[in-house]
């Protein structure tokens, strides 16, 4: 079976998705040893970067945040797009810096994805939940998957899902706009595994964000040197207190883009 990684990459006039997907492309390449295909479009593709493959689409402009656009609609089309039997499919912000995404390749079920997460430096934040009135959210940020009748249930449900999004938020009592990934493959997985929570789906340890109010720093000059010193503006009582941490030979997901903004140039 051939495996590989894709990533979903739309520039947008708030951020330059298109190159920070290079960036985890060359990450993949080099932690992973696997073949890397982006899926884009004509707008924001640039050469240089000789990836897998490369496939167009047209993106859905029609979702916006407090930040500015943001275009993660369709993400659905992975099952049909994928060119791999068994694929990683990976936010562009999510910097692999490790091989242990490679043990999801033998972990005994056809899908899985984050549920439990952790910000760095900032461990009292509770876990997501959809609303107050619902359950725990998982993360969309990592997901692996086979092409299986099952995975591509699940994918339809998304795709349903990001199709009526008001009604399953009104549902829910969760905020329809913006659109979130992570909020429809949880809704979509429940449906498809009778409304239970299936362990078997989910991947066995913590997905790491960096959170608000981080700085993220190159220890040296090497691309892929697995040491990243990060930084957090910590406030207390009105005073700043920086802390900081230096990260090794652990992936972790970028939350804040404007945080790593300066080494992805």
């Amino acid at each position: 079976m051939n495996r590989g990684a894709v990533l979903f990459a739309f520039n947008s006039p708030s951020f330059d998705y298109f190159n920070v997907a290079k960036i985890a492309a060359r990450r993949i390449n080099h932690f992973l040893n696997l073949p890397v295909t982006i899926i884009t479009d004509q707008e924001s593709y640039i050469k240089g970067y000789k990836f897998d493959k490369v496939i167009f689409t047209n993106p859905n402009k029609n979702n916006k945040r407090d930040i500015g656009d943001w275009y993660n609609k369709g993400r659905y089309k992975v099952f049909e797009l994928s060119p791999y039997d068994e694929t990683l499919l990976l936010d562009t912000d999510y910097i692999v810096n490790s091989d242990k995404l490679n043990m999801l390749f033998d972990y005994p079920t056809d899908f899985c994805c984050h549920k439990n997460a952790s910000i760095l430096l900032q461990p009292s934040i509770p876990q997501e939940y959809l609303s107050e009135h619902s359950f725990q959210s998982l993360w969309a940020t990592v997901v692996y998957f086979k092409k299986t009748k099952r995975t591509k249930y699940i994918f339809e449900l998304v795709k349903m899902i990001e199709n009526n999004y008001q009604y399953y938020a009104s549902l829910h009592k969760f905020v329809h706009m913006p659109f979130r990934n992570d909020f429809a493959l949880t809704l979509a997985l429940r449906i498809v595994n009778g409304h239970i929570d299936d362990m078997a789906d989910i991947i066995p340890w913590n997905l790491l964000h960096t959170g608000r109010n981080t700085k993220i720093y190159k220890v040296n000059d090497d691309e892929f040197d697995t040491e990243f010193c990060i930084m957090y503006d910590n406030w207390q009582k009105g005073k700043l207190k920086k802390d900081y941490i230096i990260l090794k030979d652990t992936d972790f997901h970028v939350i804040v883009k404007d945080s790593f903004s300066e080494w992805i140039k």
